[in-house]
């Protein structure tokens, strides 16, 4: 008893030292270039719902705050309504609840409210592993899921990506309850949680899609589950009543604008050049070692190890389960009780989404950020081949190594994270070389703005206009928010018309290719004046005009 009283204890010192530490450092990160239209998005939705209630002088406060917010970077809502509200309008709400008129400060209550959301996912992934293993691994499986560097860091400020994650975690939980007891509770909060992560992203679609394959899947090997044939249809009636339910964009039309969305998905992505390897290629045909890549480089190498001995260790057993298949039997099995049942199941969608990417060659830009899902994917083999680790160091009475181990490498992955802080959101792990980390995009969400113009006030204390060309496509307007009036109106940024500036901004953030566009050029007469890196990474250079 007392030893489950000490695991819980170190579970909870585990959660709560997040907690604070989220708490104490959420208003260190930059203002990224998101950030602005998520708000317009989320007083937009808050707009409309608020037109079906009688809460007139409320939605005359959220109109004008629509019109304050608007400005000439932004992309018109009326392209982007498939957006969902699950962070956006709660994030509006608190805006209005706390009376929050300074950029700062309601920018940075959404930066808590994203570090919330991603602390719940954290917390149902611990709750994913605690049906799957022991209190060892569940715990040192959740460390690895924190210990993600760029998710870590996008938890305070990917207001789209991290949110989905959180919604897709708390999906496959409920999906792992189904497999134990597939009764009413579960089946709701599974039709919720898969609704929500539709209304997300619409690849949130999968969770239904891989659920219901899985269980045909199942049938195959045992017919005797068709009945719970009912309970499955269930299942998809309700997702589909809560997609409606949830998704304000669908009420007025609900099959039409749902096949926009799906039209649509076809260009989330804007089409653009992207920085890669020290070439530009257009995102519509990135190189197949685009995604593989970009996770080798930006995920912890014990992380990596222990999914490849996770999946080797997967797809072998499931090589072993079909090999031994009776071909006169009526009935098989390709698991060996419910949490067999769990890792063919993560398996299998992880294999079906990375086949999937590469083949169809998605078009993708800033690293593998709309793919964050993945890394509970990811995660997860990994923790299967910790696992297998942990099995064979019981076997050979060596625990307390493999503990000492794994502490001594968190405590490495906990320093590299400090050294980053506050771009964990651009970590690359230590076997990057470093002359090899500047051969891709760096700061594409233009996080690091927020450092520039705080160097650019430092260095310009008297009253004179100060007039900034931007070499780079990144909106730098965006970040100027969050400044007071008297700084905002020091500064006058005037695009790529260098003749009229002082200083230049330049990052290897393009939507064309530089080496056939000279729209980024830095011209003669400007010398550089300083450069600003992390860790080996240049996330920008400021030039100054020559006096």
């Amino acid at each position: 008893m007392n030893k489950k009283k000490n695991y819980n204890l170190i579970v909870y010192s585990l959660f709560v030292s997040l907690f604070i530490l989220g708490t104490l450092t959420f208003r260190d990160y930059g203002i990224g270039i998101d950030d602005k239209f998520q708000r317009y998005s989320g007083l937009y939705w808050l707009n409309y719902l608020l037109s079906f209630t009688n809460f007139d002088g409320l939605q005359e406060v959220v109109k004008l705050k629509l019109l304050e917010t608007s400005d000439h970077t932004l992309p018109s809502i009326d392209g982007w309504k498939f957006y969902g509200i699950f962070f956006d309008v709660p994030a509006a709400i608190l805006e209005l609840i706390f009376k929050l008129d300074n950029p700062k400060d309601y920018y940075e209550l959404r930066h808590y409210l994203n570090f919330l959301f991603y602390f719940v996912g954290c917390i149902y992934f611990y709750k994913i592993l605690d049906l799957r293993f022991d209190r060892f691994i569940s715990f040192f499986g959740t460390c690895f899921f924190i210990l993600s560097p760029r998710i870590y860091g996008d938890g305070f400020y990917n207001m789209k990506d991290i949110v989905f994650l959180t919604f897709f975690v708390i999906s496959y939980y409920y999906c792992f309850k189904c497999f134990i007891n597939f009764n009413i509770k579960n089946l709701i909060l599974l039709a919720i949680f898969s609704a929500i992560s539709i209304e997300t992203r619409i690849l949130g679609l999968s969770i239904p899609l891989s659920f219901l394959s899985f269980y045909l899947f199942t049938v195959l090997a045992k017919p005797s589950e068709i009945k719970i044939l009912y309970k499955t249809f269930a299942y998809l009636f309700f997702t589909l009543i809560f997609v409606v339910l949830f998704w304000p964009y669908l009420w007025s039309a609900p099959i039409e604008n749902f096949l926009v969305v799906i039209k649509s998905s076809q260009n989330f992505i804007l089409s653009a050049y992207v920085f890669f390897n020290g070439e530009y290629f257009n995102n519509d045909y990135l190189p197949y070692s685009y995604v593989p890549l970009w996770i080798l480089m930006t995920t912890p190498v014990l992380h990596i190890l222990t999914f490849f001995i996770g999946i080797t260790y997967g797809l072998k057993r499931l090589y072993f389960r079909l090999i031994n298949i009776e071909k006169n039997q009526l009935s098989y099995d390709l698991w060996r009780g419910v949490k067999e049942k769990y890792d063919l199941f993560i398996l299998l969608n992880f294999l079906v989404f990375f086949l999937l990417i590469i083949l169809l060659n998605i078009r993708l830009f800033t690293a593998w950020k709309h793919l964050y899902f993945l890394n509970f994917y990811l995660v997860y083999i990994a923790v299967l081949g910790l696992n297998i680790i942990y099995i064979w160091s019981k076997k050979l009475k060596k625990k307390i190594i493999l503990s000492i181990s794994l502490i001594f490498i968190s405590l490495f992955i906990v320093f590299e994270m400090i050294k980053y802080h506050p771009y964990q959101g651009l970590y690359f792990n230590t076997f990057v070389p470093k002359n090899f980390k500047n051969k891709f995009e760096i700061d594409y969400l233009a996080l690091s703005a927020r450092h520039f113009f705080d160097k650019i006030f430092e260095l310009e204390k008297n009253d004179n206009k100060i007039h900034i060309a931007n070499a780079s496509w990144t909106p730098l307007i965006r970040t100027l928010d969050i400044y007071s009036e008297t700084e905002k109106q020091k500064i006058e940024l005037v695009g790529q018309n260098y003749g009229a500036a002082k200083y230049i901004y330049s990052n290897n953030i393009s939507e064309v290719d530089k080496r056939h566009n000279n729209k980024y050029d830095i011209p003669k007469g400007f010398i550089k004046l300083y450069e600003y890196k992390v860790e080996d990474l240049l996330l920008y250079t400021v030039y100054k005009r020559k006096l």
